[in-house]
């Protein structure tokens, strides 16, 4: 999260998704600041979330990364992570390493707590590909034992889990309290072992 973008539509798109998510337990936020911020800015996210935030430390090339997000890997709530752009499945050391939370990050915090949900922001997609590079995340996700479901708008997050009942429950109280038509998300189906678009309807955008 950039303090400069504080309140935008992708802030309220944040919010809404963890409403609507309340019912599956306690959340609480790792903003994954890339700017310092005052310590109203970080109130004014806390409370426009509706979370507390684990950690208000600035990450930068530079940081330890396993030490900054340790607060993310011990916290036993749900986790909502909010990288500046989003989820790379490769880890790289180069200036842009700290707007990403990398695959390999987001597997170990999955592990620490299996018994929980982790929700991220994910802007790392090129427009108009959307839908195929979401679907390689999962599959990848898949491959470090995460089940993922992906909501597809403007704003893309992923839900993962190590427990499918426990994401399965949160799919059905994100459906019933958000009203989204389905075809806005994808999940991985562990049956057929493969990624597909859920009750797709024929002739949609």
């Amino acid at each position: 999260m950039n303090p400069k973008y504080l309140g935008d539509s992708y802030d309220i798109v944040k919010q809404s998704l963890l409403r609507w998510l309340a019912n599956t337990g306690t959340w609480a936020t790792h903003p994954m600041f890339t700017e310092d911020v005052s310590t109203e800015q970080a109130e004014a996210f806390s409370s426009l979330l509706g979370t507390r935030l684990l950690s208000c430390d600035t990450l930068t090339h530079g940081t330890d990364r396993d030490a900054y997000l340790a607060p993310a890997r011990d916290c036993h709530h749900h986790v909502f992570l909010d990288p500046d752009t989003g989820i790379r499945l490769k880890p790289t050391k180069g200036a842009k390493a700290p707007h990403y939370l990398f695959g390999t990050e987001l597997a170990a915090i999955a592990d620490a707590c299996p018994e929980r949900l982790i929700l991220v922001f994910d802007q790392s997609l090129a427009r108009g590909k959307e839908r195929e590079q979401i679907q390689t995340k999962l599959g990848s996700l898949t491959k470090q034992h995460m089940l993922g479901i992906a909501y597809i708008s403007h704003a893309c997050f992923v839900l993962v889990g190590k427990n499918r009942t426990l994401l399965d429950s949160a799919f059905e109280t994100l459906k019933k309290e958000s009203h989204l038509p389905e075809c806005r998300f994808l999940s991985w189906n562990s049956q057929n072992q493969a990624v597909h678009r859920i009750a797709e309807k024929s002739g949609s955008r």
